[in-house]
């Protein structure tokens, strides 16, 4: 489900959970509380979109092959995603149906241009990513937990008097990952699930 919160709000809640008073503006307020959100913001949403191949910033795109760049080693090179912010799978046409199924992949600087490349076996290939979504409308309340987490857990260290607020916010952290980890799962279903439901029910 949508979010409805904005930058400000999570950024409130990140700083209730080290017992630190609400900001009215996280953008124009100067006061510590509101510079040390700000400052950390960009960075925890980037870490928490690579925690996990969150379902609301899913893609599985053709990926631009560089045809005429080689790597020893792979068969093709292809450009990394502007708009990835973790590549976890390769997928051809058939694996994506198969997901037992992994292909093998490395990734590196293109040796002619020098930006990030992707090198593999496969022809055709399609990237399975989490994409960089940065708009706070569309990330889910698993993710809003997660974030809220993460900011307090980067900027307890200069805002909290408590010093158990650090262990408190990992431990926080973990335990919203994990339940995000389920709550993904519990969303995704394939062909393979739904055949075996109907076999097992027949």
């Amino acid at each position: 489900m949508p979010n409805t919160l904005g930058k400000t709000d999570i950024c409130n809640l990140a700083l209730r959970r080290i017992g630190v008073r609400p900001v009215n503006n996280v953008e124009t307020d100067t006061d510590i509380a509101a510079v040390e959100m700000k400052s950390v913001w960009d960075n925890a949403v980037q870490n928490v979109l690579r925690s996990t191949q969150w379902n609301f910033a899913k893609k599985i795109l053709p990926l631009a092959l560089l045809a005429d760049e080689k790597v020893l080693g792979w068969r093709f090179l292809y450009t990394y995603p502007r708009d990835c912010a973790m590549l976890w799978k390769i997928e051809s046409p058939v694996s994506v149906h198969v997901h037992e199924f992994e292909h093998h992949f490395e990734l590196l600087l293109s040796p002619e241009t020098n930006t990030p490349a992707i090198a593999t076996n496969v022809e055709g290939a399609y990237g399975r990513y989490t994409a960089m979504v940065t708009e706070t409308t569309r990330w889910d309340s698993n993710f809003v937990d997660c974030l809220a987490w993460r900011l307090a857990l980067d900027a307890c260290l200069r805002l909290s008097t408590d010093s158990q607020d650090y262990q408190n916010c990992a431990r926080g952290y973990a335990m919203a990952l994990s339940n995000a980890l389920t709550m993904n799962r519990t969303e995704r279903r394939n062909d393979h699930e739904q055949l075996g439901f109907f076999i097992n029910v027949r």
